[in-house]
């Protein structure tokens, strides 16, 4: 199977991955509902980037605003409160002032450092983790807190770290950011260290330089010897590892290793390419969503527009999904992508399944029963094993056929069973080289020898019926052309003459009883 994996970056970072697979295009019944794969799966994509080095706050000590730059991210680096001051006899970002004796006292007098992020257009923030190395003098104060704020305090707050017992050794400190919700275009986050507790005014806090151990993807950072560095990610993350199953019966597994940015994600499927596509301003994080495609949610009933036949079919932070009744035939396209992104189209493929069935018909006869297949192309057949059951539950094997292998060719399959029951089911099962097997439709015949008296002449066919209920009729071809239909009461009279040579199909019925009569007309 050919299938292929396409990422595209259009907005706010967002990632994409198509795939589509071909469904067994039966008509009008279906052996194969299994994907396999003939290749190995194709990965094109743009430049992904995962958790790594998104931002950096300088440490130079200055009376205004520090230095800061970011990828994705506008930062703003360094300042002071109004309640602290420089303190210049240090190359690091020194302050002095923290002589309040509790945090509330320190909120009041607005002793505080700050900095903050602003997302730029085009990307979403997914913060991780942030590094920083504070150190005090002997006398500055050893209690801190650092909390955020999305409206720049003007309301709101929320401590994400505390100490009381800060190092005058200096201490580099990881801080976990994974609380906060991702940020979007035009969002701003603020962050403030609060310090308490010094025991002489010109006690002080630093904030020195430290090598950060976080790889920089996509951009160059310049500054060299920060005190404060951003992990985290503001460009798509390629979810790893992505895999299928083989189709089994009508599902399929689709998995992957979600990533830890923008992790939350969207399956669509359609029966035809995915052409849903949200502006900006759709937000599918409360979407509803189904991975039966028997009792689909489709996407025009989630976002008001768009499509009616292409569906939600996952919408979480998993790491896999399970498609169930999945269409007998045609191709079956999805889409997988972050939940804070715009969608595009992506690279498409499309694969022929193993065995495709043309048809699977049974004829009467008065002491057999005849199974006629034909298949329009074949991958890896090893064999057609047939099975007959008396009530169309437990079936048993009553006989093989060597499959063709691979071919693109029509193959034509008859069967004959000899072992006659008053009701009898069918059914095909199709098994590969590898073991793999899928199973066909199930027909059922019925033997009734009295119902219809057949009479064959070399120029005509006899057909008389015992049914108090009109009989139906059509004559076929062996191609399955229709020839003439109709219905009579009692009795049908068939002119053989009026057909070229060759095989024919006379399938009768009679209130809901059928017999299939067929003849050559070489005879």
């Amino acid at each position: 199977m050919n299938a292929v994996l396409s990422i595209h970056d259009n907005r706010r970072g967002s990632l994409k991955q198509t795939f589509i697979f071909t469904l067994n295009k039966l008509t009008p019944f279906l052996v194969r509902k299994k994907l396999v794969l003939v290749g190995w799966l194709v990965l094109s994509c743009q430049l992904i980037f995962a958790q790594g080095l998104i931002g950096l706050v300088d440490r130079q000590n200055t009376a205004g605003t520090t230095s800061a730059e970011g990828f994705g991210i506008s930062a703003v680096g360094l300042s002071r409160g109004a309640g602290i001051v420089q303190e210049t006899t240090s190359s690091d970002y020194n302050s002095r002032g923290f002589i309040d004796t509790s945090l509330a006292n320190a909120k009041t007098n607005n002793d505080y450092v700050q900095f903050s992020l602003e997302v730029n257009t085009g990307s979403v923030l997914d913060l991780n983790e942030m590094k920083i190395r504070l150190d005090r003098s002997n006398t500055g104060p050893p209690n801190c807190q650092l909390e955020y704020s999305l409206n720049a305090f003007s309301s709101s707050s929320d401590s994400i770290f505390s100490t009381s017992s800060l190092s005058a050794w200096g201490t580099t400190f990881t801080i976990d950011l994974t609380s906060i919700s991702a940020l979007t275009a035009g969002d701003v986050i603020t962050f403030r260290i609060y310090a308490w507790g010094a025991t002489a005014s010109a006690g002080t806090l630093d904030i020195e330089g430290f090598s950060p151990p976080y790889t920089a993807q996509g951009w160059t950072p310049t500054v060299t010897d920060p005190g404060i560095a951003f992990k985290g990610c503001t460009l798509p993350v390629d979810p790893t590892s992505v895999s299928n199953s083989s189709l089994t019966g009508n599902s399929t597994v689709i998995t992957w290793n979600n990533p830890s940015c923008l992790s939350n994600m969207v399956v669509v499927g359609a029966a035809s390419a995915v052409t849903t596509a949200p502006s900006a301003s759709v937000d599918p994080s409360a979407w509803s969503a189904s991975a039966d495609w028997s009792s689909p949610v489709s996407v025009y009933s989630q976002m008001g527009s768009g499509s009616t036949t292409e569906y939600v079919l996952y919408r979480g932070s998993g790491s896999s999904i399970t498609i169930t009744n999945l269409p007998t035939s045609g191709t079956f396209f999805y889409k997988v992508y972050t939940e804070f992104s715009s969608w595009s189209s992506g690279a498409t493929g499309s694969t022929s399944l193993p065995v495709e069935l043309i048809s699977f018909t049974a004829t009467q006869h008065k002491t057999s029963i005849e199974l006629h297949w034909r298949t329009a192309s074949e991958l890896n057949n090893n064999y057609f094993e047939v099975q007959k059951s008396t009530e169309g539950i437990l079936f048993k094997s009553i006989g093989q056929l060597p499959g063709k292998g691979t071919t693109t060719e029509i193959s034509t399959y008859t069967f004959t069973d000899d072992v006659i029951r008053p009701v009898a089911y069918y059914r095909l099962k199709q098994v590969d080289y590898d073991g793999a097997f899928t199973y066909s439709n199930i027909i059922k015949m019925l033997q009734l020898p009295a119902f219809f008296n057949i009479q064959h002449t070399s120029l005509q066919c006899n057909v008389s019926s015992l049914s108090e209920y009109p009989t139906a009729y059509i004559l076929t071809t062996i191609n399955g052309s229709v020839l003439t239909r109709g219905s009579f009461q009692n009795d049908l009279v068939i002119f053989k003459y009026l057909y070229p040579n060759g095989l024919y199909f006379l399938l009768l019925s009679s209130n809901g009883r059928q017999q299939t009569i067929k003849w050559s007309q070489a005879e």
